[in-house]
């Protein structure tokens, strides 16, 4: 794992520089909301968002600098689940994988919380590279939405918990 970074909840601080990452290329084009985000509107939807039960947005950072953001929202009591997401500062250039170190620690968060049974994801059509680096990670097909345009792809508690230790073997450890 990396030294000297931290991964905490997402504070009022920290929101013009998390903008600054949303608003990069090529975050917006693998979101659904491809428009850059003003600073007023991120301050609005942050001011919602910290006042919901189910706040799960994270920072992590590496040696004090922001390197991504990971989440998880709109939790579904039915199907005790939530959507998560990630993205992370494409300007860093650095032989550490930031985008598998917070789906890791992500999902380390989301799946201690009790009423999480699995996560879901939404991966626009385009980007198979993404789904595929998620099926790795023990994502299964949920459905194609032909509406969004997109994939949603599922992750139960009981397969994070069987291929966790395998990820972090092979990603996370030093080598010799």
């Amino acid at each position: 794992m990396i030294e000297n970074y931290t991964f905490s909840k997402l504070s009022e601080n920290e929101l013009y520089d998390i903008l600054n990452l949303r608003n990069q290329k090529q975050v917006r084009e693998a979101s659904f909301n491809k428009k850059i985000i003003s600073l007023d509107e991120h301050k609005l939807w942050f001011s919602k968002k910290i006042k919901d039960d189910f706040f799960n947005h994270y920072v992590l950072k590496h040696n004090n600098k922001i390197i991504g953001l990971g989440y998880g929202e709109n939790y579904n009591l039915e199907n005790k689940s939530c959507l998560w997401g990630f993205y992370v500062d494409f300007n860093i250039k650095s032989k550490i994988k930031y985008g598998s170190v917070v789906k890791y620690l992500l999902f380390q968060k989301l799946f201690s919380i009790k009423k999480i049974e699995k996560i879901e994801c939404q991966v626009l059509k385009g980007f198979e590279w993404i789904k595929d680096w998620h099926f790795r990670w023990g994502h299964e097909l949920k459905n194609f939405d032909n509406n969004l345009n997109c994939y949603t792809l599922v992750l139960e508690k009981k397969n994070w918990a069987k291929i966790r230790e395998k990820i972090y073997e092979e990603g996370f450890q030093k080598k010799p």
